[in-house]
This record gives structure tokens, sequence and C-alpha cells, in this order.
């Protein structure tokens, strides 16, 4: 049925470009991909909050609606809840589909940012789209941050 679907809408193109160009027109065609995602958090000696009296945990980030060749970003606030000064790292795991990390990065302000006891600092997690993103429209991972003392 989805072939049909694309093969009718092939078809129409075809037929728009025909009568498009018969006029000597030319037209421009674009289709555009909306991609869902959520992200989890895995916290290891870390807070991480959605305001700065630490009040509001953040346990999932929901990006929303991203498209291709899109950046989005999410704020919040770290703190170190451990009982040594700490400095901060974090990775993504858990790619769901796996091909998603071939054409989404995550990335943040504070690789390496060192943080005293009781500290914090605020922090700012970016999402890239790639342009180029093919093959799934709704992608979810894991973002681990650590805390090492």
């Amino acid at each position: 049925m989805a072939e049909r679907k694309v093969a009718s809408l092939i078809l129409l193109a075809a037929v728009i470009g025909l009568i498009v160009g018969s006029i000597g027109t030319y037209a421009i065609m674009q289709w555009t991909a909306k991609i869902s995602s959520r992200a989890q958090l895995k916290l290891v000696g870390v807070g991480v909050y959605k305001d700065i009296n630490f009040s509001l945990p953040v346990t999932e980030i929901d990006w929303g609606v991203v498209e291709p060749s899109e950046t989005k970003n999410f704020s919040a606030y770290l703190k170190n809840e451990s009982n040594v000064p700490i400095s901060l790292s974090m990775y993504v795991e858990n790619w769901n589909p796996p091909s998603a990390s071939s054409f989404i990065a995550l990335s943040w302000n504070c690789e390496a940012s060192h943080v005293n006891i009781g500290g914090s600092l605020p922090v700012t997690f970016t999402l890239n789209v790639s342009a180029s993103t093919a093959g799934f429209a709704n992608f979810n991972f894991t973002i681990v941050i650590v805390g090492s003392g």
C-alpha cells in the first residue's frame, strides 16, 4: 500500500512537471521529514535540574519534532552531589535505532568542567541533526553524565 502511494506521488509529480515544463515555467519540489525524539539521562554523582534552585530534576529531555539540518538546545543546571570535587564528562548510549547515531549528534558546553562539592554550573545540551538523515522517523538515546573525582 505504501508503495502504491509512493508510485502515485511520483506519477503526480511527473504529470505536474510536464504541465509546468510545457508552459515554460520551472518548479522546485521539496519534501520535508519531521523526526520526533526523546532522551533519557543516566547520572553518576551529578544532579541535573531545570531550575537554579535545584527543585525540578531533569529525568528526560523531550526534543520535540526535529527536522534534517536542525539544531536544538536544552538548558539545565548541573550540581555536584558527590562528596568530592568532580570533573564532568558526557557520552550517549543506547541509540534506537542504532543507525540514528550516524545522523544525529549531541554535544554540551562543559566537557571536563571542574565542580566543587555542592557546586553547580549551567549547561546547554545541543542536538544536531544531519541534512542527510534517512531510514527512520523516530529515535531515542540515553545521555550519560559522569562526575569523576
